[in-house]
Order: C-alpha cells, then sequence, then structure tokens
C-alpha cells in the first residue's frame, strides 16, 4: 500500500501555506498549526495507522458500510483506509473543530468525512452492526469512558484500538505496561488480532482489534 497519494503532499503544502497567510492578517492565528499538521503526517504516525490499515483490512469486506475514527486528528488514518479501495464512508470525530476545518482541506478522497463533537457522544448515533469503530489514541482517552462506550456497542461491530506505554507525555492518561495489559483493560470478548510494535526504543505501541 502506498503511504498517500501525491495528492495529498500538495494538500499539505497548501494548506500550510494557508495557515501562513491567514496569520498575517489574523492575530489570533495559531502558528503551531504548521507543526501539529507536519506532526500528524510524521513516521511515527504513519507506522501505527498503516499497521492498523493494514490488519484490519483483512478482517473487514464490503458489507462494512462505515468506519467510525474518534480522535481522528487531521484524517492521516481515513486517507490510508480509502487508499485500499474501502468504499464506506469514512466519518472523522474530532473535538478540535480546527483540526476538522483543516481535515477538509486535505481530504483526497470523496468518502471522508469529518465530524466535530466529542468521539464518545457522537459514537453513540452511529453504532450499528455494519460499522467499524477505530480509534488509534486511547492513550488521550479516559479508561472508564472508553470502556463505558464499547460495552454499548452492537456486538457485531469490529473495533480497532491502540494505545502505548509512553508515559512522558501529559496528555497520555490511559497508557498501559504491556499489551496483555491493554487487553485486560478493554471489555472485548472476542480477540480477532493483538500485537506489539516499538518505535524506534522509544516506547510500544499496542493494538487490539476485537468484538
Amino acid at each position: 500500500m502506498e503511504y498517500i497519494t501525491p495528492l495529498i503532499y500538495r494538500k499539505i503544502l497548501d494548506t500550510i501555506t494557508y495557515i501562513y497567510n491567514k496569520s498575517t492578517n489574523e492575530e489570533d492565528c495559531d502558528l503551531f498549526r504548521f507543526k501539529d499538521v507536519l506532526d500528524s503526517f510524521s513516521e511515527g504516525q504513519f507506522v501505527s495507522k498503516h499497521w492498523a490499515v493494514e490488519e484490519l483490512s483483512k478482517l473487514i469486506d464490503d458489507s462494512h458500510e462505515e468506519c467510525i475514527v474518534i480522535g481522528s486528528w487531521y484524517g492521516l488514518f481515513s486517507h490510508m483506509l480509502a487508499d485500499t479501495g474501502f468504499k464506506g464512508s469514512i466519518i472523522n470525530i474530532e473535538l478540535d473543530d480546527v483540526c476538522n476545518k483543516i481535515g477538509r482541506k486535505l481530504k483526497v478522497y470523496d468518502n471522508i468525512v469529518f465530524k466535530s463533537g466529542d468521539g464518545m457522544d457522537v459514537f453513540h448515533e452511529l453504532n450499528y452492526s455494519n460499522k467499524i469503530l477505530v480509534c488509534t489514541a486511547c492513550e488521550h482517552i479516559d479508561n472508564e469512558e472508553l470502556s463505558f462506550t464499547l460495552k454499548q456497542k452492537h456486538p457485531n461491530m469490529i473495533v480497532c484500538l491502540q494505545s502505548n506505554n509512553y508515559y512522558e507525555v501529559d496528555s497520555h492518561i490511559n497508557c498501559h505496561d504491556t499489551l496483555e495489559d491493554f487487553i485486560k483493560s478493554l471489555p472485548l470478548k472476542n480477540i480477532l488480532y493483538s500485537g506489539t510494535k516499538n518505535y524506534k526504543n522509544k516506547y510500544d505501541r499496542f493494538m487490539v482489534i476485537g468484538k
């Protein structure tokens, strides 16, 4: 699978130019977005999203009409999933509305959608068996809130979840020491895939796919 289509590289450059031009006219334009957009398409982000798409693609088919991505940031996962030929809607849910606005500028595929709001709240409106739930940022979500949401999901809905043991980041409020600890924290009865990837001897990322 290709990283992302060449068109999105142009869109990234255009978006950074847009942010810069906006900053020259608007005092409240946050230039932090420069780095944030680039970070969202970094090597580490690519590795984790590619891993999720690669393993998830082995378990889904055309009967899955939608993929819900909680904590989608600027939508890298959705582009990589669309690159595989996934035809259903890919709904990115992100609390930060600026991320959604920029994500729409970066969008390449028509089946990619951005929604603003708390991912857990929006998810309850979209909870059906023929959908897929993805969250590659569980380290940012309170464990009790995540567990409660997963208990409410349709039993046949496939979920793909990632976390890590990278405790050094302040916003990482739900890290786990090992893959086994991460699995134990999740109310899933049927584990379809689980694995660990080490990133540059810096931290381990864990992934679980199940029902």
